[in-house]
């Protein structure tokens, strides 16, 4: 089968029915909101997330402020 054949280096050919599908995906994607759907599940797994282990994300926050003091002191001092 031609479709969705991949060359030696590594793209398709692109042919009519890759490109039809493609678009179909697409238009398919774009009318029943299938991103917004996707990000706001991911939103509110995240948001529990965070609720339920608040601490170690406070931790997680603090120890990058460190981090990038120390690096801001460093870049300081070389100058």
């Amino acid at each position: 089968m031609a479709a969705w054949h991949r060359g030696s280096d590594g793209n398709t050919r692109h042919t009519q029915r890759e490109r039809a599908t493609a678009a179909a995906d697409v238009t398919c994607k774009r009318r029943h909101h299938t991103a917004e759907f996707w990000h706001a599940a991911r939103a509110q797994k995240q948001a529990a997330d965070i609720t339920r282990h608040r601490d170690r994300y406070a931790a997680g926050l603090q120890a990058l402020r460190t981090y990038r003091a120390t690096i801001a002191e460093v870049l300081r001092k070389l100058g």
